[in-house]
């Protein structure tokens, strides 16, 4: 894809970017080594959480653990990223509330993060009942996708102004009330993490 004419703002920051699984880590890793935007991001921490058993509450409370560490030392993040999905976890509003409570920003998909994905092919508006139900529709995209095996980034980096304008719609489909954007199912806001590291992406021309 074509670069836009409009220099991007570098990012310089020391940002921590504390993901539940490892799939997450991997996309935002390769967005870091992208040639095209290595310098900038070279304060850019993507990191997966530690833990056998993953969770959002679990991943919020080592955020807090190494921001109070990394301040101990002299050397905090500026700004920390807690991603994580709706993924039916019990504990996900408390851990959204919890992150918010300490000032973190918050990537949250619904009901995963293929949600992100699959918005790079088409709008989604339907929910999904598990993260299965939503791979087996990604792979009629991506048929050879394996979760966390390859680097999503790249594949999907020219659709990117696509994903980013059908995130934005979904987003605004959200008419009716609901307790809170964790019980939103279709859900993303990864996008905004995306535009934050790399700039707005405006719509290429091939």
């Amino acid at each position: 894809m074509k670069r836009s004419r409009h220099l991007m703002k570098a990012v310089r920051r020391r940002i921590l970017i504390l993901c539940e699984g490892q799939t997450e880590k991997n996309y935002f890793q390769a967005i870091k080594e992208d040639p095209e935007f290595k310098q900038q991001l070279l304060a850019v921490h993507p990191q997966v959480m530690v833990g056998k058993y993953p969770s959002p509450d679990l991943l919020v409370n080592q955020a807090i653990d190494i921001a109070r560490k990394a301040k101990a030392e002299g050397n905090s993040y500026d700004k920390i990223w807690v991603v994580f999905d709706h993924d039916n976890h019990p504990h996900r509003t408390n851990a959204y509330k919890s992150a918010e409570k300490e000032g973190f920003s918050i990537a949250f998909s619904s009901i995963a993060i293929e949600t992100w994905y699959l918005l790079h092919f088409k709008q989604v508006g339907k929910p999904f009942q598990s993260a299965d139900h939503l791979t087996k529709e990604y792979k009629l995209h991506y048929p050879t996708y394996q979760k966390a095996k390859q680097n999503d980034y790249s594949f999907l980096k020219n659709r990117l102004p696509e994903a980013m304008t059908n995130a934005k719609w979904l987003r605004s489909q959200l008419t009716e009330p609901v307790k809170h954007v964790t019980d939103c199912n279709p859900w993303t806001d990864v996008d905004i993490l995306v535009e934050e590291l790399i700039g707005e992406m405006n719509i290429f021309t091939p």
